[in-house]
């Protein structure tokens, strides 16, 4: 990629090195416009505009059609891509805290580069006078659903309990991992492994998604689950959850 990136570097100033020109493509992503419109929206003058999108006209980036303008093919491709990166700066941000000295490691390169699914997730931490808090909260919320699915490098003692209790659950553990807690499972569990090395826990069921990690140094972190009930977040949690099984249910 980085080889790739002396035959771009002038179009990625383009894009990027004018507020103007990244709110216009921005804007168009709702459809097309005429100037009036655009200048509500983007708050800057007409001329100011206008210039911004003549340029984008002449990189075939905007068309426009008697008094409207709208995005071209490529275009919107572009201002697609400008949309992740904005969603995943304000997701590392708003979740910095979940995600400084993790281990992301386990967590493929394509989920990573759409981690703006997450941006609405909720942190649940520790407190002092409750350290096990989070815990409870997704274990309550996992043994009060119908369907549970669950891979993790990590066995919560509420796995136990959830398949006693009658749920249908598929719980996916990493190899080494059942390897490590074989005796301690209950007899005849329906539990599986898996050859991955997972430094994650990622717990789905009908109408929520739950994530934690495990630390930089090795060690899982259960002071820290991202919570989620929003749409997007839990398909990005099933999208995991299908890249480790080779028929993930859905």
């Amino acid at each position: 990629m980085l080889e790739g990136y002396s035959e771009v570097k002038e179009d990625l100033r383009f894009i990027f090195g004018s507020e103007v020109r990244l709110k216009v493509l921005l804007a168009l992503m709702d459809g097309p416009m005429e100037l009036s419109e655009m200048r509500s929206v983007i708050r800057s003058s007409s001329s100011t505009i206008l210039h911004a999108i003549y340029q984008l006209e002449e990189k075939r980036m905007v068309s426009r059609t008697n008094r409207r303008y709208e995005l071209s093919a490529t275009g919107r491709i572009i201002s697609l891509k400008v949309q992740g990166i904005i969603g995943s700066l304000l997701a590392i941000g708003d979740l910095s805290e979940f995600f400084l000295d993790h281990d992301l490691s386990s967590i493929p390169d394509h989920l990573l580069s759409s981690i703006e699914a997450l941006a609405g997730a909720t942190l649940l931490e520790s407190k002092p006078e409750n350290l096990t808090e989070p815990y409870d909260v997704v274990a309550k919320n996992a043994l009060n659903s119908e369907k549970v699915w669950v891979l993790s490098g990590v066995y919560h003692p509420f796995y136990g309990d959830l398949l006693r209790s009658g749920a249908e659950a598929e719980i996916m553990l990493s190899e080494d991992l059942i390897a490590s807690i074989e005796d301690d499972l209950p007899q005849n569990a329906g539990i599986h492994s898996i050859p991955a090395k997972l430094k994650f826990s990622l717990i789905i069921t009908e109408g929520s998604m739950a994530l934690s990690l495990f630390l930089s140094e090795g060690l899982y972190d259960p002071s820290r689950f991202l919570f989620s009930r929003d749409d997007e977040a839990i398909e990005w949690a099933w999208s995991l959850f299908r890249h480790f099984t080779d028929d993930g249910v859905g």
